[in-house]
């Protein structure tokens, strides 16, 4: 009847407001966080993820990850070497938690989003090296994202160490943790040779902070979506991107 297609049609304009409306608050609130002195990586993540759930409890995201650092720290002490302590972490995430990439679907947009990731236990390298940042960093390890064109790594930060051990000249991080092997520990050299593999040059690393990591995230976001076709989030997902431009 005219009535019920009538109340029909109200109801979708009025589901396309409070989308409006919702995406517009998502905007502000990554504009804040963007702009924000204290910020963490997982709250803005939280923010982001939000591009496909607005209804995400943080809370919830942080009991889940704060689980896994516990179950992380009980293995710890101060007698373990650097290496042995990232060997905790990898047999915690891959096997314990068998956390991986989503090889079959690896441009799904959910294997970015942080909500996603702890139920599926299923990302990208990005995201999977966005979460071993985040749960590093509430253990206090030295653990740092660095990008090197497309291709990112992270890199144990010891200097001093380094230095000790290799000589003056010694590259800052001790060692690097690829995500590609479950977490594998490669040394300089290696890492040398796997940048070149991707086409990439050493000399384009820079270490990354939280904007320009979740900014990358962003970017592999929005390349998930053209390939899925789903136009109207590339478009939000630009928004978003847009906030990051400092970056």
């Amino acid at each position: 009847t005219l009535s019920s297609a009538k109340s029909l049609l109200q109801h979708e304009r009025l589901e396309l407001i409070i989308n409006q409306l919702r995406l517009l608050k998502l905007i502000e609130k990554i504009a804040k966080w963007v702009n924000a002195e204290d910020k963490t990586l997982l709250d803005g993540w939280v923010l982001v993820s939000g591009i496909q759930n607005t209804t995400i409890s943080p809370d919830k995201i942080d009991s889940v990850i704060q689980k896994i650092v516990r179950d992380i720290w009980i293995e710890l002490n101060d007698s373990l070497t650097s290496i042995e302590k990232v060997s905790i972490i990898n047999h915690v995430f891959y096997e314990l938690y068998n956390f991986e990439l989503n090889s079959p679907d690896i441009y799904a947009p959910e294997n970015c989003l942080i909500n996603n990731l702890l139920v599926s236990r299923k990302g990208n390298l990005i995201s999977l090296a966005t979460l071993y940042c985040i749960i590093a960093q509430k253990l206090n390890l030295p653990i740092h994202p660095i990008g090197i064109g497309q291709y990112l790594i992270l890199g144990y930060y010891e200097p001093q160490i380094s230095r000790e051990v290799y000589g003056e000249n010694a590259d800052p991080y001790l060692f690097y943790i690829s995500m590609e092997h479950k977490g594998a520990i490669i040394g300089a050299k290696e890492l040398e040779y796997i940048v070149h593999e991707n086409k990439e040059s050493i000399e384009n690393a820079i270490p990354f902070n939280e904007g320009m990591l979740l900014k990358k995230l962003l970017l592999y976001l929005r390349q998930c979506y053209q390939l899925k076709g789903i136009k109207e989030k590339v478009i939000v997902t630009e928004k978003l991107l847009d906030k990051f431009k400092k970056y």
